[in-house]
């Protein structure tokens, strides 16, 4: 069977065993705060309309937390660099006087060229 968080079926498996005065109380801190992300333990926000409703659970960001901290980082930017092709490349910033900013923001259709123009530019 294939669980959604394996890290904290793990540790709600094995409290028994770290829950313990004994044990370094940062490291008790840690799995309790890893057990209590994204649950009703450390509150949330509801959204709603007239037919739909859901609530979205805060986050621990604790970073030894395996759902929102260090792990999540890490897997963030290993998928970042391997979306960039593997060949040197520079990037270009292209710019425009602020006057010119509220004529784009009235004509949306102007501004999605936006791209297009900058992309035969170079």
């Amino acid at each position: 069977m294939k669980y959604p968080d394996p890290l904290k079926h793990l540790l709600s498996l094995t409290r028994q065993y770290w829950d313990r005065p004994e044990n370094r109380p940062a490291v008790r801190r840690a799995f309790l705060k890893s057990l209590q992300c994204r649950t009703a333990a450390l509150g949330g926000e509801t959204y709603g309309s007239e037919a739909y409703e859901v609530t979205l659970y805060h986050t621990c960001k604790w970073r030894p937390c395996s759902s929102c901290g260090y792990r999540a980082t890490v897997q963030w930017c290993r998928e970042r660099w391997a979306a960039l092709p593997d060949v040197p490349y520079k990037g270009i910033t292209f710019t425009m006087p602020d006057l010119l900013w509220p004529f784009f923001r009235d004509n949306p259709q102007l501004a999605k060229a936006l791209p297009v123009l900058a992309a035969k530019t170079i």
